[in-house]
């Protein structure tokens, strides 16, 4: 039994992405930016090519299509996973998850490490650097972003409903759903059920979407020795090794007060057996 079973399931929202619906239009993005007062993104050469920045916290990647000369544009944002891995490697407790399906981030609480960046597996925070103050940014999927009716402004904004806002088990249950009335159309997969302990953004296509939102196949998981992570969470893969790590820094201290120690014994010893030839010399 995996870890990620023994815990108890959240009853959180979440957002399910259908790019076999979405026309490209960008009104998610815009609504995000007018909702967040983000100023405009300019280019910089340390941008990503995801089109995600400290000031787009939502982005509309183009990708092929399930025919030659078609496309597939594909809605791009922090997962908000179950079980985070920026919030597992954040030093002050900045990140957190909530039950109610977003990952929160502090900045009174935040140092600036960045560990975050390096935890998350889908490359997602952001980091002000060109800021005299900076912080990291992502998306928020928290009350700041809800508009009248209770849902985020990016899916109420969506004119097709290519990506819809609800809890996360029936969003999962439509998407199963959506698979199951169109065989022909859909992949058989929702993307982030299951995946790094599961998230709360969704995904069901008609096309391949794990190159664009880096989840790796149950295949590619395990040809990197981490077959686990198809279903478990980072931390959880990780948890043995930090149960330990206490362990292995006091032994650690041991080993090196131990090495200290013989060297010490050595050099007094080699001083001693100087100091005594010198006298034998001097008696004779």
């Amino acid at each position: 039994m995996s870890r990620s079973e023994d815990k108890p399931v959240r009853k959180g929202k979440a957002i399910l992405t259908d790019p076999t619906k979405c026309i490209g239009c960008e009104r998610c993005v815009q609504s995000c930016v007018e909702r967040n007062h983000l100023p405009d993104d300019l280019p910089a050469k340390f941008k990503s090519d995801d089109g995600l920045s400290a000031v787009r916290y939502t982005t509309i990647r183009e990708v092929p299509g399930p025919q030659a000369d078609t496309s597939r544009f594909v809605r791009r944002q922090c997962m908000h996973c179950e079980e985070p891995g920026c919030a597992a490697a954040c030093l002050v407790g900045a990140l957190t998850k909530r039950d109610d399906g977003p990952v929160q981030y502090d900045p009174d609480k935040c140092i600036g490490c960045r560990y975050c960046m390096l935890g998350c597996p889908f490359s997602i925070p952001r980091y002000e650097y060109d800021s005299t103050l900076p912080f990291i940014q992502k998306c928020k999927m928290d009350e700041t972003c809800r508009v009248e009716g209770g849902g985020p402004a990016c899916t109420t904004a969506c004119p097709t409903g290519a990506t819809v806002f609800g809890p996360r088990e029936e969003l999962i249950a439509e998407a199963k759903r959506r698979i199951a009335a169109r065989p022909d159309l859909y992949v058989d997969h929702v993307w982030g059920e299951h995946e790094f302990g599961g998230t709360s953004v969704l995904y069901v296509s008609d096309v391949d979407l794990g190159p664009v939102l880096r989840i790796p196949t149950k295949e590619q998981f395990e040809a990197l020795a981490v077959g686990r992570l198809a279903t478990d969470a980072i931390p959880d893969l990780l948890h043995g090794w930090v149960m330990v790590t206490p362990f292995q820094f006091v032994g650690g201290l041991i080993g090196l007060g131990g090495l200290a120690f013989l060297r010490r014994r050595s050099k007094v010893m080699e001083e001693e057996s100087g100091h005594g030839g010198s006298g034998g010399g001097r008696h004779a």
